[in-house]
């Protein structure tokens, strides 16, 4: 779906925003473009859909190399999040939501129809947010617009920049859990570039470390924790390291080191094995929970859980 081939992009002479890069990002893969600021990250993101042109390399879309499309037609058919959302103040939020499938020649029926399903998702209900203006939303109401105008035309392809830098903690991970759940997503291949490490292990299929313009890692969030490349990627993930193993590991990674214990009583929580640690965790409090895997059942308490993931480990 998205192909990147040797590409680079310089800044001046001394300059190398993105220095030979290379990377295929498959049909309903979201991969993260993870790294510090000034990493290349951001640049890499706004070649895809032309806002700056590659110096050298080839990028391609859809199988079709992005330098052979009208810069307008390519974005029509791109999504692209920004984390200040990039809303347009003398608009209101329906308006702001209409506009690519009106540059698409959709009929107004079909925008409005597509408009109130997107605010309903997000939880903006058309009959209170439609005639509101940008300005007159919180951060995170702002932040919802700015996705469901990316998803209006229901673009194959959804390009965010740091969607959710500048949001506060609390509304950011409630964003978050929202943007995760979106039934829209499916099936659409997502580059998201984020400074947050966490961000981009609840959200990534596959996550592409980079520092000074270099690939230093493109592979699964448990391959980045447990088989690091070099001693960059290693160092990067250590300061919240057990954060995210719990978060990367899944409790069907776990299963055979997980003991067996009888039920303590009949109204435990149930999870499946595609749960995270971290979701399992979060979800045992003061009793176990149950999980189902396979047809097979067992019950988890947080002992049971942390000494599995330590025997993963070993």
């Amino acid at each position: 779906m998205i192909k990147l081939d040797h590409v680079s992009k310089n800044f001046g002479p001394e300059k190398k925003a993105v220095n030979d890069i290379s990377f295929e990002v498959h049909p309903g893969e979201t991969l993260v473009l993870l790294g510090t600021s000034g990493c290349g990250k951001t640049t890499t993101l706004r070649m895809i859909n032309r806002l700056l042109e590659a110096d050298s390399g080839h990028i391609f879309v859809n199988g079709k190399e992005i330098k052979t499309l009208a810069p307008e037609l390519l974005r029509r058919n791109i999504g692209y999040v920004l984390q200040n959302t990039g809303l347009f103040p003398h608009y209101t939020v329906s308006e702001n939501i209409g506009i690519v499938p009106a540059l698409l020649n959709w009929d107004k029926t079909r925008i409005r129809e597509r408009t109130i399903t997107l605010m309903d998702k997000l939880r903006l209900p058309a009959a209170g947010y439609s005639n509101v203006y940008p300005h007159q939303l919180s951060g995170g109401q702002q932040q919802r617009v700015g996705l469901a105008r990316a998803l209006a035309a229901d673009a194959p392809v959804l390009l965010m920049d740091e969607p959710f830098g500048a949001l506060d903690p609390l509304t950011r991970i409630s964003v978050r859990r929202e943007f995760k759940a979106l039934d829209e997503l499916n099936n659409k291949t997502i580059i998201l570039v984020t400074h947050d490490v966490e961000e981009a292990f609840e959200l990534g299929n596959r996550i592409c470390l980079m520092n000074e313009g270099r690939i230093q890692q493109l592979g699964a969030p448990l391959e980045l924790l447990f088989h690091p490349a070099n001693d960059f990627v290693r160092s990067f993930l250590d300061p919240q390291r057990l954060q995210l193993e719990l978060k990367a590991l899944k409790i069907k990674d776990l299963w055979t080191w997980i003991p067996d214990k009888p039920a303590t009583t009949d109204n435990a929580r149930l999870l499946t094995a595609e749960n995270s640690c971290w979701e399992a965790l979060d979800a045992i409090t003061s009793q176990p929970v149950t999980v189902m895997h396979n047809q097979a059942k067992k019950i988890i308490d947080g002992n049971g859980l942390m000494e599995a993931v330590a025997a993963y480990k070993q």
